[in-house]
């Protein structure tokens, strides 16, 4: 899921075209609900940036890359990190629906992974697959598809979630596996705080970081994303990857498929480094959307070295 997807059927009339009075009752009652469902569901906890780290952090272990599109190969260098994160990003504007945060955040991590083993153990890395490839095979497969993703004619529609991602992600550990003779751990752990994030990405994890975004009940309100239906849920759901941490800066550095999103699947978009504040982070992870993981979840995938 994501906090570009498609707007939900309009739940309330125009009233205020109608009636000017009974629009302003509307609207101060959709305040009112705004801030109770706020309350209930935003993060509450405040925290300071990391203290005590130099430079950068940057996940994916600290062996030298031997890829094709990275000509410096010393894996010390920060802009060779970015470079090599760069490389895998995909938009999840380009899958079938916008639905997808879940499922292009674990198959940029599932090509990552293939290719970084493929490099270390001397094999000949294979063609990446594309979040309209994936989506599709998945969907050809019927039901057995399900157990990764809800197909994209399902009510739901065409959406994995983060336990999906962990099936996912344990399937294609075990091919790797057998392939190559290693492969990686996965784990979906909620209650972290910051600095588990920091000796995650020290470890050189890959982190699919679960959060949701604040959506409103008022349509006038431009601050944040009309649904009403998220709105009622705790907010929109979206999930990234964390891939580092800039102690220059104090931000936290992702690879968010939502952005940029692409203006239509014939156009192609540049890849950036998504960026947060602490505090943004923490408004983000902290809180809770009723039907995904606790709030500070996050899905670690550790490379066997």
């Amino acid at each position: 899921m994501s906090n570009l997807e498609q707007d939900e059927p309009n739940l309330t009339s125009e009233i205020a075209s109608e009636n000017p009075g009974q629009g302003q009752f509307w609207k101060k009652v959709t305040q009112r609900l705004d801030s109770f469902f706020d309350a209930l569901y935003r993060n509450r906890w405040t925290a300071e940036p990391p203290q005590l780290i130099e430079g950068q952090v940057w996940g994916m272990p600290p062996i030298a890359f031997h890829f094709p599109w990275i000509s410096d190969s010393s894996a010390e260098n920060p802009p060779q990190k970015s470079s090599y994160f760069l490389y895998y990003f995909q938009s999840q504007g380009y899958g079938p629906t916008p639905n997808e945060c879940v499922t292009t955040s674990t198959l940029i991590s599932m090509n990552m992974i293939k290719d970084w083993l493929a490099s270390q153990h001397g094999h000949p890395i294979e063609r990446n697959q594309s979040i309209e490839e994936y989506t599709h095979h998945l969907d050809t497969i019927g039901l057995r598809g399900w157990r990764y993703r809800f197909s994209t004619h399902s009510p739901l529609p065409g959406m994995m979630t983060p336990w999906q991602a962990v099936i996912t992600l344990k399937d294609f550990a075990r091919g790797l596996q057998k392939k190559y003779g290693k492969s990686f751990r996965v784990k979906l752990s909620a209650g972290h705080k910051l600095h588990d994030i920091i000796d995650q990405l020290r470890e050189g994890s890959l982190i699919l970081i679960h959060g949701a975004w604040q959506t409103t009940l008022d349509r006038s309100n431009k601050n944040f994303r009309y649904n009403v239906l998220h709105a009622l849920m705790g907010g929109t759901p979206h999930t990234m990857i964390l891939i580092g941490y800039d102690s220059a800066t104090l931000q936290w550095l992702l690879l968010n498929p939502a952005d940029p999103w692409p203006v239509n699947k014939h156009s192609q978009v540049t890849p950036k480094i998504y960026k947060m504040n602490t505090q943004q982070l923490m408004d983000f992870w902290g809180r809770k959307f009723l039907f995904y993981p606790p709030r500070f979840s996050f899905t670690t995938i550790t490379i066997d070295v």
